[in-house]
Formats: C-alpha cells, structure tokens, sequence
C-alpha cells in the first residue's frame, strides 16, 4: 500500500474493495499509530470521491461505511444492514446461504422479542411510572444496550439479568441527578454500602421502593444462579 516514502501509493485509490478494507482496518488503530491515521485519511478521500460512480449494492456498502465503520456498529444491526442491503444485491451471491442467513437472524430475533417481553412485564411489575414518575422508562433502551454487549443465543440469561441491572441503575441516577437533596443521597449511598434491607427505615419513602427493588432483584439473581 505504501512507497519508499511512506505515503500510501495513488495507484491502490481505484481498488475500492481494498480501500474499504483498509478504512475499516484504520478504525482499530491506537494512539500515535500514524500509519493507520495515513490509512484513514488516504482511504476515506478516495472512497467519498468514489462513490458518485459505484453501481449498487457497492455504492451502499461504501455510503454506510462512511457514515459509521462496522467496528462501531452493533452486530445484528450491522448484519440486517448486509443482508438486505448488500448481500441480496448481490449477483455472486449463493442463494443457499442467504436463506440460512435470513433464517438465523429471525430465529434469535425471536428469541430477543420473548426476552424484552419478560423483561418489559418484569418492569410493568414494579410499577416505577406511577411509584417514581420523575425517572425515565427506558427498558427498551437498556435492552437494546445489553443487546450491544452480547447479541448471541447463549447468552440469554446473562441479557436479561444485564438490562435490569442497567434498568435500576438507571433509576438510581434519575433519582441522584434529578430529584433527592444532598441528605437524601447521603442516606440513600450508606443504605446502599451497607447492603441491609433494615437500613430501609432510614430512607424517605420514595427511597424505599427503588431500595428494596434492588435488593430483591439481587436475591432473585443468586437463586436463579445457584440452581443453575
């Protein structure tokens, strides 16, 4: 890719196959990694330059590179996107595969609808809307989160129980940066420390719901742990 100066040879900016690769390999670089950074800019030029006069599904491919590389991407998000957009597209494509694809995708997308499901009646339960309406209801945000962590089947359980714990820290900074004074807090940050459902009494009321959720939800974790 390089001369005997350094600098990235012009030749290589008609290939655009490998100017995507090597744009997308640059945004694992680390600091002070000049090269990658030459790469970055060498490959992102030629490639906005380049994609007035790609066919399709290519000219895709490349515009949704450029808006954001596949390391920053979530990977179901990123695999839907090159399914239907590019791989369909695709003349070469083995028709076989495809429909695996699709198959395997709609297959663990089922199983991520049953898990919000219980994770959304789980949240309706508590009730936070009407006992704590000053917090936000995020749980499809913090499922969508958990899903960015770990997206595969065999990780099921280890999703549900992320996106509640991300749910209730989630009330827990609603209440510390909108809502309780300083002394509540205080009192709210020992309970906690001290980890003891009888330091409950020492809280306002509104304390205690979000208190005794998390201290319930982490018996919940150890038994469904230890009978695992």
């Amino acid at each position: 890719f390089q001369d005997e100066n350094g600098k990235f040879k012009e030749a290589h900016a008609s290939d655009v196959l490998g100017l995507l690769n090597l744009y997308e390999a640059s945004h694992v670089r680390t600091h002070a990694d000049d090269i990658l950074e030459d790469a970055l800019a060498f490959s992102t030029i030629h490639l906005e330059s380049a994609v007035p006069r790609l066919k399709s599904p290519l000219r895709e491919q490349v515009t949704h590179a450029l808006e954001q590389c596949l390391h920053k991407g979530v990977p179901r998000v990123e695999t839907r996107f090159f399914i239907s957009s590019i791989y369909e597209k695709e003349q070469s494509k083995n028709d076989v595969l495809l429909r695996f694809a699709k198959l395997d995708y709609n297959l663990l997308q089922m199983l991520h609808k049953q898990e919000l499901a219980e994770v959304s009646r789980w949240w309706k339960d508590l009730d936070f809307v009407t006992t704590l309406p000053y917090a936000r209801d995020r749980v499809v945000e913090c499922y969508f989160w958990a899903l960015g962590v770990y997206f595969e089947p065999q990780y099921s359980q280890a999703r549900v129980i992320l996106v509640k714990t991300i749910s209730m820290i989630s009330i827990v900074d609603d209440t510390f940066d909108a809502y309780g004074t300083v002394k509540e807090l205080e009192a709210y940050t020992d309970a906690i420390q001290r980890w003891d459902i009888n330091e409950i009494d020492r809280l306002p009321d509104y304390m205690k719901i979000s208190y005794k959720a998390i201290l319930d939800l982490y018996k919940d974790y150890e038994k469904e742990l230890s009978s695992a």
